[in-house]
């Protein structure tokens, strides 16, 4: 079977932080910002953490396992 593929606009659009959790920039920043109180505008600065029902969709289109693996056991050292 061949590998996954990522999917480009997913890739271009969301960022994947250490722990594994998935991160977006807000919509609705390019234009009319006058519109928007100062708080909304404060919001959408910063980046956003995907909660977990969208973050398993676009952790799938960007083939990243979500869910560290189990730890190992640690081996014995046979001498």
């Amino acid at each position: 079977m061949p590998k996954m593929k990522t999917h480009k606009g997913a890739s271009k659009r969301f960022k994947v932080t250490k722990k594994g959790k998935i991160k977006h920039y807000n919509a609705g920043r390019s234009h009319l910002m006058s519109v928007k109180s100062p708080k909304r505008r404060r919001n959408k600065r910063h980046a956003h953490v995907l909660s977990n029902t969208h973050a398993r969709n676009v952790a799938k289109l960007m083939g990243v396992r979500r869910v560290p693996p189990a730890p190992t056991a640690p081996q014995s050292k046979a001498e």
